[in-house]
């Protein structure tokens, strides 16, 4: 009722922003500057269920529901759809209802009077004023949803991030100490060669520094491996300290892992909720700045009053009053005052304006840049497998070279830390390309 009179009150004139159009604010170009290839199956809103490991999916589901941040967002939501309800009520008539007893003696026999009042008030929006302030909250409240959305989006891959580094760093784990392993058998075959006179001293020691420094790097896998759980425990809104019964031992097979459709950067303003609350922001800015311009002009209240009096509860009715009232009030002087907030509110929406600009700017950007990991992820992959597989062959031809006198053992101690050095890089690369179903 109360949109509706406001909607017959407010005539030419009303506080209504100007239309803006998201695109022509963002000014976009049409296409990406690389593309990926077609996504292999669509995509789904529980992204990271691609990754098939219910252990994942439980983390997922766990920091979701727990995690201190995503909480915090969710309560600062309902602030915000409180905010819009409590400026509903500018809207509508307001009533009060009081009722009185009067008595003359102190032991309550004497005679008494009794009084009932009732009084209501209803504000005519005539400029939208109320309406424009109440448009803004609720944009607000709006803007809040897709805040908590980038929250959940932006908690699930913090997960999974971690997930994958955990995955990475064990298979590093286990790569290090067969690397140990095959050290030591090395070493353990320098021993003989040299009880034998068939190595020179130099080669066992060289071997010993091998094996050292493949075990020097373990502790630190070790340790990050640590570290990262206790991230993982933290975004699950668990102590650091608390146990992570996590299985994972192995990435996921890439080639399983779908890439997603990157589309076209004007998908960006429908596609991600940190954009669409920048809108959502900037249209309410927009109506802060006509309700603060609405705020300037005169205001009409319309109230309405009535008491009945009676000196028995039954003929409380006989005797009543009602009265009916309209005030205008024109701001006259106030120093500027109204003034000055129409100007900082308009100054406030321009800001939301280039907030909302560096918003999808930084949206294209993160895409942009993403696409050229990929692009260039690709390469480097397949660099680094036909580097190892050289590596590989260079390390069997110098141990077939040293079993015949040919070179010495600087050759297979030179080919050995390279293959080591090239399938700890593979394992690190191939997390990144893991991350990009993303």
């Amino acid at each position: 009722m109360a949109l509706l009179i406001s909607s017959l009150t407010c005539m030419t004139g009303c506080a209504v922003p100007a239309a803006r159009a998201p695109e022509k604010i963002a000014n976009l170009s049409e296409n990406f500057a690389r593309t990926l290839p077609p996504a292999q199956k669509p995509a789904i809103a529980r992204w990271w269920e691609q990754y098939d490991s219910a252990e994942l999916n439980a983390l997922v589901a766990e920091a979701l529901a727990e995690n201190p941040d995503i909480n915090q967002t969710r309560k600062r939501l309902e602030q915000a759809a409180a905010t819009a309800r409590k400026q509903l009520a500018d809207l509508l008539p307001e009533a009060d209802l009081t009722g009185e007893r009067e008595t003359e003696r102190g032991d309550g026999r004497g005679p008494s009077t009794f009084t009932l009042r009732g009084a209501a008030g209803y504000e005519l929006d005539i400029w939208g004023r109320n309406y424009a302030a109440y448009k803004a909250k609720t944009l607000d409240a709006e803007a809040s949803v897709e805040d908590v959305r980038t929250a959940a989006i932006t908690l699930s891959a913090s997960v999974v991030e971690s997930w994958l580094r955990l995955a990475a760093l064990r298979e590093e784990e286990a790569l290090l100490r067969s690397q140990i392993e095959t050290n030591k058998m090395a070493l353990d075959l320098q021993y003989d060669r040299y009880a034998n006179g068939a190595a020179a001293a130099l080669d066992v020691l060289q071997q010993r520094e091998i094996l050292a420094r493949a075990g020097a790097q373990l502790p630190d896998v070790l340790a990050e491996e640590e570290v990262v759980q206790h991230q993982i425990a933290i975004l699950a809104g668990r102590s650091p300290s608390a146990e992570m019964e996590l299985k994972t031992v192995r990435l996921p097979d890439p080639d399983a892992l779908p890439l997603p459709d990157a589309g076209i950067p004007a998908r960006l303003l429908s596609d991600r909720p940190d954009v669409a609350a920048a809108w959502l922001r900037l249209r309410g800015a927009d109506w802060d700045a006509e309700a603060a311009w609405a705020q300037r002009l005169p205001t009409l209240q319309i109230s309405v009053s009535s008491s009945a009096t009676g000196t028995v509860l039954e003929n409380l009715f006989d005797t009543w009053i009602a009265n009916l009232a309209a005030a205008l009030a024109l701001p006259v002087i106030d120093g500027g005052q109204r003034r000055a907030e129409e100007t900082r509110a308009r100054a406030a929406a321009e800001e939301e304006l280039y907030n909302y600009k560096e918003t999808v700017l930084a949206a294209v950007k993160e895409v942009e840049d993403e696409l050229s990991r990929n692009h260039h992820l690709q390469d480097k992959i397949a660099a680094l497998k036909e580097q190892l597989e050289a590596s590989r062959d260079a390390l069997e031809a110098a141990q077939v070279g040293y079993s015949n006198g040919d070179t010495n053992y600087l050759s297979v101690l030179n080919g050995m830390i390279n293959v080591q050095s090239l399938e700890r890089q593979l394992v690190q690369q191939q997390e990144l390309e893991r991350q990009l179903v993303q």
